[in-house]
């Protein structure tokens, strides 16, 4: 009995053996097969990048767009560095944000998100402002839009294709932010923003009338004048200067 005992345990270590032996090639097969694939797959010529369309371009010129990603054709596909081509357009004035896409075999897709002018400053000639304060440079369009007009800032703050961070500017745009969230149409009829030392005023020719809104507390003061608004209407048709700067009153006055 011992000695069947033997043979059977030495049958068993030799097929746990030739288990291991076959496991290690498959697995040495496998490790050969993906190196070689990979390196089909990173070399063949059939997923070199050969076309690199655009989406989402109104105002930016596609030809300084192409300039940006033009190294990427002729790069394998699988090792494009789409981050490092996103890179590029970082502080770009009239792009937000890009976003790649890869398309097998051979194609990549370029979403752009261009910033949105919201307003003009005047610099020697009009410039567009978007949300965030990036002044953009002026196309053959500028003169064209009807955007409130931001007046009364320093220049020396306005730099084209770079961010303003001049308080009163950022405040400016805040108003006009504030203006669209609660006074629907209204927004839509602002033709300035005056910045002055005594704060910032608000106008609106179509309803011919002045919000001066002073320094601080923008949010409530607007609230406060949309409230009323209609009620101001009723009363004064012909109060076209409507001073919300004190806590508990607003002050009407006829003239502008």
């Amino acid at each position: 009995m011992a000695i069947v005992r033997t043979k059977r345990q030495k049958n068993r270590a030799m097929r746990v053996l030739i288990a291991r032996l076959v496991t290690t090639a498959a697995i040495g097969i496998l490790i050969v097969g993906a190196f070689q694939f990979y390196t089909f797959l990173t070399t063949s010529e059939r997923l070199a990048v050969t076309r690199v369309t655009f989406d989402g371009l109104t105002r930016v010129d596609s030809t300084e767009i192409e300039r940006l990603v033009s190294d990427m054709r002729g790069q394998n596909i699988l090792l494009v560095p789409l981050e490092k081509c996103a890179a590029r357009f970082e502080g770009h004035p009239r792009i937000r944000n890009v976003v790649f896409k890869k398309i097998l075999p051979n194609r990549v897709v370029c979403t752009v998100e261009e910033r949105g002018p919201v307003a003009l400053v005047y610099a020697k000639r009009f410039l567009e402002v978007d949300e965030e304060g990036m002044i953009m440079t002026a196309d053959g369009l500028t003169d064209l839009l009807d955007l409130p007009i931001i007046t009364g800032l320093d220049l020396k703050s306005i730099e084209e294709g770079a961010y303003c961070r001049e308080i009163r500017l950022i405040e400016a745009l805040e108003i006009l932010k504030l203006c669209k969230r609660y006074g629907g149409s209204f927004a839509g009829d602002i033709s300035e923003l005056r910045v002055g030392k005594s704060g910032i005023s608000v106008v609106s020719l179509k309803e011919g009338m002045v919000l001066l809104l002073g320094e601080s507390e923008y949010e409530s003061r607007l609230k406060k004048f949309f409230l009323i608004r209609n009620t101001i209407a009723k009363r004064d048709e012909s109060a076209k200067l409507i001073d919300l700067r004190f806590e508990d009153q607003v002050v009407l006055r006829s003239g502008i």
